[in-house]
């Protein structure tokens, strides 16, 4: 983090524990979590926590971006290296439910819990436009129906996304989300 210039070193310690507390809790418990518990975690107090950021989307906005960002990018990387188009699209609808799952405060994001930290959308959003991209390239190789919409692939990753933060999910609904794509590819 790039300090801020115009904090005293007092104020600028405290808004880095912060962030680092902010990292810490959101990927454990999701962008949700008790902003009480992000100011214990920090060793501040709550007051300071809105002194310092001002609410829970500047927060977001000021720490998940980046680390998103970095996990977004190897989930585009590793798709996009894949040799046709239906691996590409696998991999991406496999990938993104396996990051949903591993990191709560992704899959917050994915699923637009917060809409106004608007850079971690913007980041999201990235993701569901190369989504997009890689069903209509199915769709132009011949190998994904033509009624599986970009529009489905979002609506599949937001039940994975709902289902994985759900302790009440059936457990098969892994397996009902896949076979929603199997049944999709013409070849």
């Amino acid at each position: 983090m790039v300090p801020d210039k115009t904090l005293r070193r007092d104020a600028q310690a405290n808004l880095d524990k912060l962030h680092s507390a902010a990292l810490r809790v959101f990927a454990e418990h999701g962008l949700g979590a008790p902003l009480e518990d992000i100011a214990r975690e920090a060793g501040v107090s709550i007051g300071t926590l809105y002194n310092r950021v001002g609410s829970r989307e500047a927060l977001i906005d000021a720490v998940v971006p980046a680390v998103a960002g970095e996990k977004l990018m190897t989930l585009t990387e590793h798709t996009l290296a894949q040799g046709s188009p239906r691996a590409r699209l696998q991999t991406f609808v496999d990938s993104m439910i396996d990051l949903q799952l591993s990191d709560p405060a992704l899959n917050d994001a994915m699923l637009r819990r917060f809409p106004n930290a608007t850079t971690l959308i913007d980041a999201c959003e990235r993701s569901t436009a190369l989504g997009g991209r890689l069903v209509e390239e199915a769709h132009g190789a011949g190998v994904l129906s033509t009624s599986f919409s970009a529009d489905d692939l979002m609506a599949m990753l937001w039940m994975a996304g709902t289902a994985s933060r759900d302790e009440a999910a059936p457990s098969g609904w892994r397996r009902v989300v896949d076979r929603g794509l199997t049944a999709a590819w013409t070849q």
